[in-house]
């Protein structure tokens, strides 16, 4: 049997120096607490500078000025007053057919003698009678009809066939060029306001406006002037095809006209001689019945002198001078009818020129007059080319000058913001300045901090105890 007791016992104690340094630390801590707040009595973000204002001020009055409106608007004007334009009508004048040429008639020729009769004679003396010559067939002209040559017009043709069936690949090939330079130029445009920090800032949407405008000027310019040379090519090809149409309608006039007019002088040529022949055969025939008739009538005189040889004798004689005085006047006429269908014939054909001078002198004046008025059409066309073609030089000019002051505008705002920045950068700096040396106590108050936390446990322990133990063993 044992029995014990035993009784201890423990306390903790601060140490007075470490004590004394915690408790310097908390008061530093509240007097740092205390220090008033210091204000930022200045500036921290750089105002506009003076090229900056001057830049927007410009750019400002030039859109408000609308420089260059007035050009584009011309041009716009000329363009919409040209895309109604109508070429001059041409009309070819018509060439009256020549009128129908006299016909040429012979006259008949009579003979105009007979035998004085035999007194107191048994034989009568047979009467001798010239053939008599029809009137010989009407020599008839051949009309010849004037073709008339219808003048084309470019208003009412189609120039579809004659445009580029390639236009629209060629512009959207222009414009998707255009477009990729235009997102090239956006990127720069980002870069340069990235490096330059206006990025997403009022100058950068400015620039990026500009930039998109001058794209949508560049392509409608680029596509108006793709048609219009489509269009003036189609008009070319066109004008071209029309021309050769119409010298080959009036070639064919032309030809149409000189086989008529050769046609009707050969009917004519051929008309006379036949006349000729017929007269020629007529007079050949009077004449052998005159010398047939002269033979009878001289045997039968030959037969009454048998039986009346005195008087037949003087009676033949007489009637003999009556049949040559006959026989010399018939001959005299049909000299005379001959010359007269011989000054006929040659009136006819003075006619018959006359009418082919006249015709070709209508012909030729129609010709000059309707190459007059295709010069004049041309001539149209080709001013109404130029004033398109002025329009847009001119809506050209008047983009690139309002373009030009607003590169300036935004030139001189850019040499504004690098002023700007230089002026934000000093700033900055001396507002960091100002920080730290705001801070500066609360940074040396952490040092001071940091040093009380490395110091060792300020709490020292001390136990102490008391007992006694009885046992048997």
């Amino acid at each position: 049997m044992s029995l014990g007791k035993n009784k201890q016992s423990s306390e903790q104690t601060f140490d007075p120096e470490l004590k004394g340094m915690l408790t310097d630390t908390f008061r530093q801590g509240q007097r740092v607490a205390a220090t008033p707040y210091t204000p930022y009595n200045y500036a921290t973000i750089a105002p506009l500078a003076p090229a900056q204002l001057e830049g927007m001020n410009m750019a400002a009055d030039t859109a408000r000025a609308g420089v260059g409106q007035g050009e584009i608007n011309d041009a716009i004007a000329t363009t919409r007053a040209e895309t109604g334009f109508q070429p001059s009508q041409v009309t070819a004048g018509s060439i009256t057919a020549p009128g129908q040429v006299g016909n040429v008639g012979a006259s008949n020729v009579q003979s105009g003698f007979g035998f004085a009769p035999i007194n107191n004679q048994q034989v009568q003396a047979q009467g001798v009678s010239a053939q008599q010559i029809g009137g010989l067939n009407p020599l008839q002209a051949q009309q010849v009809q004037g073709q008339t040559v219808a003048g084309q017009s470019l208003a009412q043709t189609d120039l579809t066939p004659y445009q580029n069936q390639y236009d629209s690949g060629v512009i959207d090939a222009a414009l998707g060029d255009l477009d990729r330079a235009r997102q090239m130029t956006q990127n720069q445009n980002a870069a340069s306001a990235v490096s330059a920090g206006a990025f997403g800032g009022d100058r950068d949407a400015l620039v990026r406006s500009e930039t998109n405008r001058n794209f949508a000027r560049q392509a409608a310019d680029t596509a108006v002037n793709l048609r219009q040379q489509g269009f003036q090519n189609a008009q070319q090809q066109a004008q071209a095809d029309l021309n050769r149409a119409q010298q080959a309608g009036m070639q064919t006039a032309q030809f149409g006209q000189q086989a008529a007019l050769a046609n009707q002088q050969a009917g004519l040529t051929a008309g006379g001689q036949n006349l000729q022949a017929d007269l020629a055969r007529q007079q050949a025939n009077q004449r052998a019945g005159l010398a047939a008739d002269t033979t009878s009538a001289a045997n039968f005189m030959r037969a009454g002198q048998l039986n009346a040889a005195n008087n037949l004798a003087a009676q033949q004689a007489t009637q003999q001078g009556n049949i040559q005085a006959a026989q010399l006047g018939q001959r005299g006429q049909l000299a005379n009818q001959d010359a007269q269908m011989r000054a006929a014939l040659a009136n006819q054909n003075a006619a018959i020129r006359n009418q082919q001078l006249g015709f070709d002198a209508q012909r030729f004046n129609a010709d000059a007059g309707l190459q007059a008025a295709l010069a004049n059409q041309r001539a149209g066309m080709q001013a109404s080319g130029m004033r398109q073609g002025a329009a847009a030089q001119l809506a050209n000019l008047g983009g690139d000058l309002r373009g030009t002051q607003f590169a300036d505008a935004a030139a001189l705002q850019g040499v504004g913001g690098l002023q700007q920045g230089a002026a934000q950068q000093l700033l900055d700096d001396r507002y960091r300045r100002f920080a730290e040396a705001r801070e500066y106590p609360f940074r040396m108050f952490d040092v001071l901090r940091s040093g009380a936390g490395l110091l060792p446990n300020p709490l020292t322990s001390a136990s102490k105890g008391s007992g006694f133990n009885a046992g048997i063993s």
